[in-house]
């Protein structure tokens, strides 16, 4: 089995934020491209992620999803398998909202593996969790 990334990221100038996970047995999470946490998938993670893995890794095509109109709150969203030519989603969502709309099993997947990183991240850094966009960070100094 091969690598699977999850990645989020605003939609100008901030950092991605991503989860991979590596052959259903590993997990790392990245921000900005750099590794901040790595450790195994526990049992109960495998067993709810592997199903809808499988079930993605067998639709033929990727799905691109338009993102609606948010202004500087929108987030970029995509969901790629390792050795893929794109990413098999591309889409537009809203921080802290599941992405809806774009299929099965994708739906699920996607929000599973946002509220992953969203625990992961925040275990590490409670104001980091989410992605910070330039205008909350203007507001927060």
């Amino acid at each position: 089995m091969s690598t699977l990334t999850y990645e989020r990221s605003g939609r100008t100038n901030t950092g991605a934020q991503a989860v991979r996970i590596e052959g259903m047995r590993n997990l790392r999470v990245l921000v900005q491209g750099e590794t901040v946490l790595e450790r195994a998938l526990t049992v109960e993670e495998q067993g709810r992620l592997g199903p809808l893995v499988e079930e993605a890794r067998r639709q033929p095509a990727p799905v691109i999803v338009l993102p609606t109109p948010g202004g500087p709150t929108g987030m970029a969203v995509s969901l790629a398998f390792e050795g893929e030519e794109a990413p098999r989603v591309r889409a537009g969502a809203h921080p802290g909202q599941p992405l809806r709309g774009v299929g099965s099993p994708y739906d699920a997947l996607l929000e599973d593996l946002d509220e992953l990183l969203t625990e992961e991240l925040h275990t590490r850094s409670p104001r980091h969790a989410y992605a910070v966009l330039p205008h909350e960070l203007r507001q927060q100094e």
